[in-house]
């Protein structure tokens, strides 16, 4: 048996779900009964060894009569993977998205020449509320013209520890002082590094909706 391993960012969650990693497993050549599907926190997916998502499913895949050393090795694969894709250094993924992750199990009797397209159109249609987004660079003259400030640290002691208040909701860091910040007219403010590279691809703010003209627009 061989996996595959897939993934789909929606930047445009409902609210309940920010945040949220949707895990979908499918065993194919089996019947109807063969899809798992469960949600649990991207972080809690990656950090906690209890998270209930990774315990259904190394059920489900026992339940299937999956062999133990393939199913360890197979979510093993899988939080790297969904580790990968939410890293705080992914230019696609932000604390505002959320995941939609797709683990196909494969038989080996299933011919890689003759079955791949069919096992591929089978695993679009299992992977439901598909989303298509189309991502587009946001103008550059208006990246350019945002508005930016050198950022001076404001601290506050919490039991004699000087935390900060603020951080790049991209890199997941705190801003440093002295370094230039960039706010959007919605008011959410990010590393200039770190906008400037996210706007390089996408052209709305990785936190809300908001949209800025493209760069084919202008």
């Amino acid at each position: 048996m061989k996996h595959r391993l897939s993934h789909e960012i929606d930047n445009y969650p409902e609210p309940d779900d920010v945040g949220i990693i949707r895990v979908t497993a499918r065993i194919f050549g089996q019947d109807d009964n063969s899809t798992f599907t469960a949600l649990s926190l991207a972080r809690d997916f990656i950090e906690n060894d209890e998270c209930t998502t990774k315990e259904d499913l190394n059920y489900f895949l026992l339940e299937a009569g999956i062999n133990e050393d393939f199913i360890d090795n197979a979510i093993l694969e899988l939080i790297v993977y969904v580790d990968e894709v939410t890293c705080p250094a992914s230019i696609e993924y932000s604390p505002g998205c959320a995941l939609k992750v797709r683990l196909d199990l494969i038989p080996d009797y299933l011919d890689e020449d003759d079955d791949d397209s069919e096992v591929q159109e089978a695993a679009q249609a299992s992977f439901d509320e598909t989303i298509s987004i189309r991502f587009r660079p946001a103008s550059k003259l208006v990246v350019k013209s945002l508005t930016r400030k050198i950022y001076n640290k404001k601290i506050k002691k919490e039991k004699k520890k000087m935390i900060s208040l603020e951080e790049c909701r991209i890199c997941l860091q705190e801003f440093s002082n002295g370094g230039m910040v960039v706010t959007l007219s919605c008011g959410h403010e990010f590393d200039e590094e770190c906008i400037v590279k996210w706007f390089e691809t996408s052209h709305v703010c990785p936190l809300c909706r908001l949209e800025l003209p493209c760069q084919d627009e202008l």
